[in-house]
């Protein structure tokens, strides 16, 4: 699955962050850090193996069928019961391979990084990237700008528009910080 992806300019200029068309002036950014977003492997491992327990049971009902199929006493339930039976074995097979194939694209997902800048009220996720050293760069660089008037800078960044939104995340005072990204 592609994720969408814009280049975002990022800058300080005149005391303001600007993230693309956001501005933050800097004497109200209280906090920026960056939060690793992993994708949630070990869920996606527990779903599968859930599945793969789920279609083992209705292989095995299938197989079951499939034998007792010939012990029926009409040959036309007989039939039925084992056309029945072999078509939900071929689909627990369909399922099996379409859940691998899941399993391994939630698995080889990349892990990706936002940035977080907290005003007085709640943290803003401005943008989402690979790229984490440029990323602590840009923490640093904002808050040496917050202690320095003087100071410009500007990058372009890979910014993953689609994950910007994601949820699973919470900073701040005693609140608790989750940091799985659950992107489907």
């Amino acid at each position: 699955m592609s994720k969408r992806t814009e280049l975002i300019d990022v800058e300080v200029r005149r005391r303001v962050l600007w993230v693309g068309a956001e501005a933050y002036p800097l004497q109200n950014i209280a906090r920026a850090q960056t939060i690793e977003l992993p994708p949630a492997r070990a869920a996606a491992l527990r779903r599968y193996l859930t599945a793969v327990l789920f279609y083992a049971i209705l292989g095995a009902a299938a197989a079951i069928a499939i034998n007792a199929a010939p012990r029926l006493n009409s040959g036309q339930g007989s039939n039925a019961v084992h056309s029945a039976a072999v078509g939900l074995l071929a689909l627990v097979v369909a399922l099996f391979i379409i859940s691998t194939i899941s399993l391994v694209m939630r698995w080889t997902r990349r892990t990706y990084y936002a940035l977080f800048v907290e005003t007085a009220g709640t943290p803003h996720r401005v943008l989402v990237s690979t790229d984490e050293k440029l990323l602590r760069k840009l923490v640093r660089d904002i808050m040496d700008a917050i202690n320095n008037p003087d100071m410009n800078f500007h990058y372009r960044v890979e910014n993953y528009a689609d994950l910007r939104g994601a949820q699973g995340v919470l900073i701040g005072g005693s609140s608790t910080q989750h940091n799985t990204f659950n992107g489907r």
